[in-house]
């Protein structure tokens, strides 16, 4: 057996060592903190000949503790010679809990944005790019997104109130004129809405449309002089609003591992951290997904989490309610949650196949929440990888490993508005990708064989040891079943003609005479049985348990009988409650019986196929 299982041995663990070798590799490792960025020039010559026209701002004070300002303007350039920047201000009070910022085009095209460290009054200046100059006499028309952190404010009376104080329009150096309006949206079933600008409380009006909530400030005269100086105290707005569900919730910690394969596999697997930092208890958190993913599991450490999927506003993602409160926690102020999450995503909508290339594009940010994400990890999993051809935003490290290449960003202060779209081309490695289902067909191909091998070798152990095995007593074997099974025929009959007398079918001398007949040949048969008996007990382990199981049978079917008898005679005598009672217990015993007697055929049985 041992050399025939040594070959397919020795062959499997070659082939696993070799199929280890290209595996086993050098980690490429690549930090990209010091990417050179484009360097411009920004400053605010020529300013007084810029003009600022149709300036909105539309900010939403979110219900869990940040706060998303979005300005648009278009920009008139009467100065003699193109701009090619403008600057937007931003107070030295909000600049440290500034998380992000981003501006656009008119077609959407993303500008660059940089802090330009200027500092004028208790202002910093931002600078924003635009894409080509801005020629003489003509205009732009930008978008100036902004978000930021602990800006509102929550405490608790009778109930929760929120609070908001701080500009009312942007900071511009620039003179502004035309249509200026500000929208401050407020959270859905907010009350108590109270606003006013400047010292001289002036309230707002608010207004209600299609659930959305929104305070709307604008300017009489139409004009904004530089940095908003001729609005002196107006220039500032104060909001409070009472709510009842929403309150400060933060992410402190998002893992997130996007696999990608060739193969036709796009996985998504997430762990988060919620933090509860506010004054009320939460029960439930909602994120959104994308609209295609599919067979969604939400887990923690103690198994699945109840989720309720939905829809939402948006025809790209679908709302995912996940319940804590079923057999889980509430998650009560100052505590946190972990909690995971995976989902698969349509392969075609996201990867594009060009013969030994793929190219990959989507937003790495797939689940996103209403609350404030502190820390975000996401590793891209790249299967069967030789190498990436081009990516559009740079990782933060890139590392290859087991025919893998993982690309790592990691992000702080991630907003539910914020997005993050890369597209990325790589080379398949096709010998890494066809070798490893190979040499799993391998491998159990060989594990297969050595199993079929190693019954073989058993098997025919079993035949030498069933040709090697001692003696059988076959005429003893035969002569103690014959006796044995007469023995049992007698015994029936005697039962038989028990019953018949008891049924009065018989006379009682007829019966007396088969009893004693029968009794006298059990006794010879017994006396006939016991050599035959003792060499089947000396012949070997097997036959000697047959027998002693025979011996226990025989005990327990002599004590049944001894327990129906003793029945009988009380009956009889009436020593029992009923005939019923009778009745029942008899029959149970006779059950037992016969049990007792099936069991001592199928024993003898057991000894006759010895005889085949």
């Amino acid at each position: 057996m041992l050399k025939k299982v040594r070959a397919p041995l020795i062959f499997l663990i070659a082939l696993i060592f070799l199929s280890l070798l290209p595996i086993i590799s050098e980690f490429d490792y690549m930090e990209n903190d010091d990417i050179q960025q484009p360097t411009y020039s920004a400053s605010l010559e020529g300013a007084e000949n810029i003009l600022v026209t149709n300036l909105f701002r539309v900010a939403n004070l979110t219900g869990y503790g940040f706060a998303s300002f979005e300005e648009s303007l278009t920009i008139k350039n009467f100065n003699d010679n193109p701009i090619t920047s403008i600057m937007v201000g931003i107070p030295l009070a909000d600049v440290d809990e500034l998380i992000y910022f981003k501006s656009t085009g008119d077609k959407g095209n993303t500008l660059h944005t940089e802090r330009s460290y200027m500092v004028i009054g208790d202002y910093e200046m931002f600078a924003i790019y635009f894409d080509s100059p801005l020629l003489p006499h003509q205009s732009k028309s930008i978008k100036f997104l902004h978000q930021y952190k602990n800006l509102i404010t929550f405490a608790l009376a009778e109930k929760q109130y929120i609070y908001y104080s701080g500009l009312a329009y942007p900071v511009l150096p620039y003179r502004a004129e035309g249509d200026i309006k500000s929208y401050y949206y407020l959270p859905k079933k907010s009350a108590d809405i109270n606003g006013g600008w400047g010292f001289e409380n002036e309230e707002p009006e608010y207004f209600i449309r299609y659930e959305l909530i929104f305070i709307e400030s604008q300017i009489g005269e139409l004009i904004l002089t530089p940095y908003m100086e001729n609005l002196n105290n107006l220039k500032y707005i104060n909001i409070n609003f009472s709510h009842t569900t929403l309150s400060k919730m933060e992410i402190i910690e998002t893992n997130r591992e996007i696999y990608v394969s060739p193969w036709g596999i796009f996985k998504v697997k997430e762990e988060f951290t919620i933090e509860n930092l506010g004054i009320l208890s939460y029960n439930n958190v909602t994120v959104n997904i994308p609209y295609k993913a599919k067979d969604i599991a939400v887990t923690d450490d103690l198994g699945s989490l109840d989720i309720i999927i939905g829809s939402s506003d948006n025809k790209e993602t679908k709302e995912l309610l996940i319940n804590f409160k079923t057999n889980r926690i509430t998650l009560i102020p100052h505590t946190s949650y972990k909690f995971n999450m995976e989902y698969y995503l349509p392969f075609d909508e996201y990867y594009s196949p060009n013969w030994f290339q793929g190219s990959v594009q989507l937003d790495i940010f797939t689940t996103k929440s209403e609350f404030l994400g502190r820390l975000q990890t996401v590793k891209i999993i790249i299967d069967g990888c030789d190498k990436i051809n081009h990516i559009t935003e740079a990782p933060q490290t890139i590392k290859k490993s087991h025919g893998n290449i993982i690309l790592t960003y990691k992000s702080d202060y991630v907003t539910p508005f914020e997005n993050m779209v890369i597209q990325f081309t790589f080379t398949i490695d096709l010998f890494d990708l066809l070798l490893r289902p190979i040499i799993f067909m391998i491998i159990i191909s060989s594990i297969a064989s050595i199993y079929v091998l190693t019954v073989k070798a058993r098997k025919k152990e079993r035949d030498t040891i069933v040709l090697k095995r001692e003696f059988i007593p076959v005429n003893e074997i035969r002569e103690f079943s014959s006796l044995y099974e007469e023995k049992n025929a007698l015994i029936l009959e005697i039962r038989q003609a028990e019953e018949s007398a008891r049924r009065k079918k018989i006379a009682k001398k007829n019966y007396k005479n088969i009893l004693d007949k029968n009794t006298s040949k059990i006794d010879e048969i017994l006396k006939e049985i016991n050599p035959f008996k003792k060499i089947l007990l000396e012949t070997n382990i097997t036959f000697e348990n047959v027998i002693k199981r025979l011996d226990l049978l025989e005990a327990e079917r002599i004590s049944v009988n001894d327990s129906l008898n003793l029945l009988d005679s009380r009956y009889k005598r009436g020593r029992l409650p009923s005939r019923a009672a009778y009745q029942k217990l008899s029959d149970d015993f006779k059950k037992r019986r016969k049990k007792i007697e099936r069991n001592i055929d199928k024993l003898i049985q057991q000894l006759r196929s010895y005889l085949i």
